[in-house]
């Protein structure tokens, strides 16, 4: 392989090339094989490094161009070989809802002995029959409304409301806890610092005695 210089040497100057072929040795297989990966190597791009005169250093000897030789076609192997391919660059995304069901309401225990026939008040059921709530945050508001007032529970939680909603035959929401936040922020139905123990907030209660179970 020829080294070439960056920039064009006057006519005054001294210089050396010198164009070494390799020798290879073998059976056919092999010598055929050696001389692809040489083509190969040829046909890229030149690496052009600067010579210096002979008056400014020695004159490389024909070992040295032949080990840069055999350097550059072992660095432009093991560079093809080494290439990342098309398909490790891709990376899989699952689609949405395509991961494992988390239960948003693990964790919630019911509460025994709620009794929800209390005396002098219609029961449970009969109340939220009454009031047909027409969605999740108006069950929960319901459930909770009849515990506060009728049942008069101290401190109504999230283990509370899941076992009044299961007495009137509701399916529980999907997250109780994110279902509550949202009737807060919302809504302003509830009041709760910790979700063991909420209470019912003027918004809410004046929803449920004077907009709920009216007839359209």
């Amino acid at each position: 392989m020829a080294r070439r210089t960056n920039d064009p040497t006057s006519g005054g100057d001294k210089a050396k090339v010198r164009v070494v072929f390799a020798e290879v040795e073998g059976n056919n297989e092999s010598v055929q094989e050696a001389l692809r990966t040489m083509v190969s190597a040829m046909g890229r791009p030149v690496r052009v490094v600067q010579v210096k005169t002979i008056d400014e250093a020695p004159a490389l000897s024909q070992q040295d161009i032949a080990a840069d030789f055999i350097d550059d076609i072992s660095a432009s192997e093991t560079s093809d070989d080494e290439a990342p391919q098309d398909d490790e660059k891709v990376t899989s995304r699952k689609p949405r809802g395509a991961g494992p069901k988390t239960d948003r309401n693990a964790g919630i225990a019911l509460v025994p002995d709620l009794n929800f026939r209390p005396k002098d008040h219609p029961s449970l059921r009969e109340f939220f029959a009454e009031k047909a709530p027409a969605n999740d945050m108006e069950v929960i508001l319901v459930v909770t409304y009849y515990m506060q007032y009728m049942m008069k529970v101290a401190k109504i939680g999230l283990g509370h409301i899941r076992t009044a909603i299961g007495d009137a035959g509701k399916g529980i929401p999907l997250d109780l806890r994110q279902t509550l936040r949202n009737m807060r922020h919302r809504k302003a139905w509830v009041k709760f610092t910790e979700l063991d123990e909420i209470t019912i907030a003027t918004a809410g209660e004046n929803y449920v005695l004077h907009d709920m179970g009216k007839k359209s």
